[in-house]
């Protein structure tokens, strides 16, 4: 079983990741089932615009692994990203300068230590101005 290291997932805040943490971590093959919005790509483009969009809308987001379980090539991560709405986004429009909380669940595949695919799901257990 290859597996990302919990800490180097971790780390705050997530604007130090940006295209270095996506092309180390994420698999050059890499799919992303879960379409956020029409038209968003399900490759490694749709990984980067994740990314992207995330810190244009929070500069400041951080993000914590709350829970992490693996089995075989699949490890199951539940995450808390904390952060302020100071950015326009396709994800949550205008921005309103609230802080907010977002508590959301990933189950990634993993293929040669490298995440391959991503069925990531919001759990709607947001807080805050942004997301009513």
């Amino acid at each position: 079983m290859h597996a990302i290291n919990p800490p180097r997932c971790a780390r705050p805040p997530l604007r130090k990741w940006e295209r270095a943490f996506i092309d180390e971590v994420f698999s050059p093959h890499f799919v992303l089932p879960t379409v956020l919005t029409p038209g968003w790509p399900r490759s490694l483009e749709g990984a980067r615009k994740l990314f992207t969009t995330m810190l244009a809308a929070a500069p400041d987001v951080q993000g914590t692994i709350e829970d992490m379980v693996a089995e075989g090539e699949k490890v199951a991560v539940r995450w808390t990203f904390r952060g302020t709405h100071t950015g326009e986004s396709p994800l949550t429009g205008a921005p309103i300068g609230a802080p907010f909380t977002l508590v959301a669940m990933s189950l990634y595949r993993f293929a040669n230590g490298k995440i391959e695919e991503d069925w990531g799901v919001d759990a709607h257990w947001q807080t805050g101005e942004v997301w009513k």
